[in-house]
């Protein structure tokens, strides 16, 4: 249930890269909370009222768990994957510090730094446009947060050691991301629909809870704290229904999905509807982790 080869590892980043290229501003189109800047997932906790809250969870989850754990006035936190930079703007009005991100999308990366100009947070955050795994040496952060992201790597195993080593003694690394569960493993169905998720939204590392902290263990992390969101997600929704039939209509003709899949637009839809049907199931489910380095 691992990542991809090592081979094919540089090809697989730069298809991640056109995938976001070309899908980011369609993302912002059709994002749960019109206006927002958030292209992840909206999670409906108890206390959430409304979609635009719902669209925060994951950021002010994450906020809770940095407070007190980085340094006031001097912290520098990275943002994984930081997409346009609305989670780098929400740690910035938080976090006492600098926050870095790191993007793989070119677009992404021009509509954050546009983003953080208009904000006036242009000396407060900063984004890269580079592979994750391949960060500099220095500098060295006090926290780490990717939502949604690190699924992207061509190898979590190899990644994790890696971050590890620019993160500070105490630091937290803290991941909300898909992984997926032993529930009906090796049934058919269940194996396709992972691949078709694997295939469509460019994943590289598919793992369970447990194989990523067995993994984050050898690297020098512990776990502090594992959150299932997945109940609180909204599933089924009509778009999705609709993403489901368009998808659904091509399963008829495997050639053509092969093909579609390709494309960015396709890809997401097909991607997205595999994501759907795993979590409804259990084969997946959406996870808050909390890591913090020795």
């Amino acid at each position: 249930m691992g990542s991809v080869t090592e081979q094919d590892a540089s090809g697989h980043v730069d298809r991640v890269a056109d995938y976001y290229d070309d899908n980011t501003r369609r993302f912002l189109l059709v994002a749960e909370s019109p206006g927002s800047d958030a292209i992840h997932r909206g999670v409906w906790t108890p206390d959430v009222a409304n979609t635009a809250a719902a669209m925060d969870t994951v950021n002010r989850l994450m906020i809770e768990r940095l407070r007190g754990h980085v340094p006031a006035g001097s912290a520098r936190v990275l943002d994984l994957g930081c997409g346009v930079g609305g989670t780098m703007v929400r740690l910035a009005r938080e976090v006492d510090g600098f926050v870095a991100g790191v993007t793989i999308s070119r677009v992404q990366a021009e509509i954050a730094a546009k983003r953080f100009a208009r904000e006036g947070l242009t000396d407060r955050c900063d984004v890269i446009c580079a592979d994750f795994a391949e960060l500099p040496a220095e500098p060295h952060y006090d926290a780490m947060v990717a939502v949604e992201a690190v699924v992207h790597s061509p190898s979590l195993e190899n990644l994790i050691p890696s971050l590890v080593a620019r993160l500070r003694p105490g630091g937290r690394l803290i991941l909300c991301d898909d992984w997926a569960t032993e529930k009906d493993r090796g049934l058919a169905a269940r194996e396709r629909c992972l691949d078709q998720f694997r295939a469509g939204w460019r994943v590289g590392s598919l793992h369970t809870v447990a194989e990523l902290v067995a993994m984050s263990e050898r690297a020098g992390l512990r776990l502090v704290e594992d959150l299932d969101l997945t109940p609180y997600l909204h599933l089924g929704r009509p778009r999705d229904r609709l993403i489901k039939l368009a998808v659904g209509a091509t399963a008829v003709l495997p050639r053509l999905r092969n093909r579609l899949v390709e494309m960015p637009f396709w890809a997401n839809m097909i991607g997205g509807s595999a994501l759907q049907a795993g979590l409804s199931r259990r084969w997946l489910e959406y996870h808050l982790i909390v890591l913090q380095k020795a």
